[in-house]
């Protein structure tokens, strides 16, 4: 992980904030489309692995094949839009057909979720180390080598080959007759698609008021200015990708005690929560005190990129805060609340860019994507009575221990 952050820095200050704008808009405008793989199907699988073990196989092969269909219709999508858009320059084209190859490859996160519901997740780092290693290594080369834009582009799709093909691997070895035993059925199909479609919605409003900001900065501004947003959000992304981490591993276990122990998972969740959320506040106190130190380890051009920083991690109290929402939300059935929290916050990211980025630039939609966190993660789950506990365990994260007793 360290290693990706270190090698995107000496990427941007080889690319400088034009080129890395080009870069991190067609990045944004491909995973405007990604929900279409996987249905937001991913909060699910694992509990469905789990709480169904007898169909393993049907559950591993159905979803491997509406990953498949997924990754086939989003490129296909793509392809129609940026062949009908004739504002769009055609390096710009050229860079988001190029990215959008690497959804082919992701199907084969069946295999990194498999091991970690199977308490195996070694078997998946190491095909992701693995493949982060060598792409980034191939980066540097290239770099040195002062390769064109484009070059870095296959590389990205790259580590998704590299990816699926230890992963594939790995399952093949360590469960050798078992691949021959899946199969995808009708009925686990509609299954999936009757269960994760609000899920699909909230994973594409998720993309929107995630992936938006970029892609509205390069239509009302400029690519440089695109670039040295993404920038920061390379910073920002790196607590967040520890997250992700930390809830794959601890998932299968919240599960466990869910449906066999209601209150330890419940104390557990509190606990989890309120130490997520001191650990944001320790990373945001750090952020404001030395941010145009941290935002230094690129070059000068990037300068501006300090206040969008600071901002972006203002919002990322509330995503850590909200850090074990979603696990939640899926074991207790009410994931069709997550359609509602972020379709409002999608809806709201792009009317405060509309108007936040004419008036303050990059630094309002900083503001926009740190407005739409509190709205979706925190405060909208106080509306909805059957997730209210959400807010109350949030709220007592948010506030220091002791104050919310009598909640």
């Amino acid at each position: 992980m360290l290693a990706g952050v270190f090698t995107g820095i000496l990427l941007a200050a080889y690319l400088g904030p034009g080129p890395l704008g080009v870069y991190s808009y067609a990045l944004s405008f491909i995973m405007l489309f990604s929900p279409v793989i996987n249905l937001g199907y991913d909060t699910m699988l694992p509990r469905d692995i789990l709480f169904e073990k007898e169909k393993w196989n049907e559950i591993l092969g159905s979803s491997a094949l509406l990953r498949l269909a997924g990754s086939l219709l989003a490129i296909l999508s793509i392809e129609a839009f940026t062949w009908f858009d004739t504002s769009m320059l055609p390096e710009m084209k050229t860079m988001i057909r190029v990215l959008s190859l690497s959804f082919l490859f992701y199907p084969f996160d069946v295999f990194d979720i498999w091991f970690r519901v199977q308490m195996k997740s070694k078997n998946a780092s190491i095909s992701k180390i693995t493949a982060l290693v060598i792409i980034n290594i191939l980066k540097l080369y290239f770099i040195w080598q002062k390769a064109p834009l484009l070059t870095f582009a296959w590389l990205y799709v790259s580590e998704f080959i590299v990816n699926g093909i230890l992963q594939f691997s790995f399952y093949i070895k360590t469960e050798p007759r078992k691949v021959k035993q899946w199969m995808a059925t009708t009925q686990r199909i509609k299954f999936v698609l009757r269960e994760a479609w609000p899920l699909l919605v909230s994973t594409f409003s998720f993309m929107i008021y995630s992936r938006i900001d970029q892609v509205m900065i390069g239509n009302m501004l400029n690519n440089e200015q695109v670039g040295i947003f993404a920038a920061a959000g390379k910073i920002s992304d790196l607590p967040v990708a520890l997250i992700l981490v930390l809830n794959s591993t601890l998932y299968a276990y919240l599960a466990a005690n869910f449906k066999n122990n209601r209150e330890l998972f419940n104390s557990q969740y509190l606990l989890l929560t309120r130490l997520y959320t001191i650990l944001s506040y320790l990373m945001l106190l750090i952020v404001l005190v030395f941010g145009g130190w941290i935002i230094a380890i690129y070059p000068h051009s990037f300068a501006a990129g300090t206040a969008v920083l600071k901002i972006e991690f203002i919002g990322l109290v509330f995503v850590f805060n909200s850090g074990i929402r979603n696990a939640y939300l899926s074991l207790s059935g009410n994931q069709k609340y997550l359609l509602y929290t972020t379709l409002g916050a999608a809806v709201m990211n792009i009317l405060l860019n509309l108007f936040l980025i004419p008036a303050f630039g990059i630094n309002g939609a900083a503001w926009a994507s740190s407005i739409s966190e509190f709205f979706a993660l925190f405060l909208l789950n106080g509306l909805f009575p059957k997730i209210r506990y959400i807010f109350i365990v949030q709220a007592k994260g948010l506030i220091p221990v002791g104050l919310l007793k009598g909640i």
